[in-house]
């Protein structure tokens, strides 16, 4: 416990130091989702994968005034979601949250 206790602290260390922020992508459905998430300012994140139930991706990037794109495919079709507005400066979190398609959360905090 205490390793990993260790390994986070350095981790929030040197994302605040370089003015990093965390994106977290988490399914919460029961199955597989085919996700891509874009800012809206082409080239500051983008991600893109098959995230199982339950699955997780943590990113680190650096942004200008942004929001972010949420595109999200399964067997109902395909949903956009627009939101989370993030600024440069300070190291925000951003995390994204799909219980399924129809139902993807994106907040940002300080």
């Amino acid at each position: 416990m205490a390793i990993a206790a260790v390994v986070v602290a350095g981790l929030i260390i040197v994302t605040v130091a370089g003015e990093r922020s965390m994106v977290v992508i988490h399914n919460r459905s029961g199955g597989t989702l085919t996700l891509a998430v874009e800012t809206t300012n082409p080239g500051q994140f983008s991600w893109q994968g098959d995230l199982p139930a339950g699955g997780r991706v943590v990113r680190t990037a650096r942004f200008s005034d942004n929001s972010f794109v949420v595109v999200c495919r399964d067997e109902s079709g395909v949903h956009r979601t627009r939101g989370g507005y993030v600024t440069n400066g300070l190291p925000q979190a951003v995390q994204i949250s799909a219980d399924g398609c129809a139902a993807v959360t994106i907040e940002v905090r300080f």
